[in-house]
């Protein structure tokens, strides 16, 4: 069985984790499950730990803690926000994660990871990079040009970091039968929210169990989340064809 997790960043609010509650949630992990990139080879149970957005808290916060507990992870990039650099301190970079979005963030943004750090993180063999698209915009839209969000970031990703992009990751987790084709031409593996276990790679979609706002330092691995996201893996699949 494969559990993906979902994650966004380290702080208060729904879209987030306090840096202590996630280490006592990566301890947990690396002391029961191997942690695994899109495509390996999976365990009886096996876990892919997926963070949304390349906030700068990723590389600075939590980045050390997967290299002490020795865990992979999958960063999906949206490629617009991406700065090249930035003068700000860190202390500045993390207000600004913990206070985005504002009305009108700037685009790119010091909230994020720079190029510079997304390179280094790229090259660890914990880290996987993944699409995220440009925008981060509904693909679904009638305002958006999915075929432009889905190619030009992988396009861009794969000249910056000079490594191969094979998975996308849905904004909002909003698709379309269009979008979903168009993804699938460009990207082996392409991930959505679900809130279900999966029993493969070779699926269609790759359901994500959101783990923001942890309820527990073993969630969702107690049998009676097993039973709950199960069951809508299978319904999740009857609603995808």
């Amino acid at each position: 069985m494969l559990l993906a997790l979902l994650y966004h960043k380290i702080g208060n609010g729904k879209y987030a984790n306090s840096l202590e509650k996630l280490e006592e949630h990566f301890a947990f992990i690396a002391s029961h499950y191997p942690t695994v990139h899109p495509g390996e080879k999976l365990a009886s149970t096996s876990v892919c730990l997926t963070f949304d957005d390349a906030f700068f808290d990723f590389y600075h916060l939590i980045f050390p803690l997967l290299q002490k507990y020795h865990l992979k992870a999958l960063l999906a990039v949206p490629t617009a926000y991406i700065p090249e650099n930035t003068p700000l301190s860190p202390e500045e970079r993390l207000d600004k994660v913990a206070t985005f979005p504002d009305k009108a963030p700037p685009i790119p943004s010091p909230a994020f990871c720079t190029w510079e750090e997304l390179k280094k993180l790229a090259a660890s063999p914990l880290i996987q990079i993944a699409s995220h698209s440009l925008h981060h915009r509904p693909l679904n839209s009638s305002h958006v040009d999915a075929e432009k969000e889905l190619l030009d970031s992988k396009k861009v990703l794969e000249s910056k970091l000079h490594c191969p992009i094979t998975s996308f990751v849905y904004p909002f987790g909003i698709f379309d039968k269009k979008v979903h084709s168009l993804a699938r031409q460009h990207y082996s593996h392409i991930f959505r929210i679900g809130n279900a276990s999966n029993f493969s790679w070779n699926q269609n979609l790759i359901y994500r169990i959101n783990a923001d706002q942890l309820p527990a330092a073993n969630f969702p691995f107690r049998p009676q989340h097993q039973l709950k996201h199960t069951p809508r893996y299978f319904l999740n699949r009857l609603r995808s064809k």
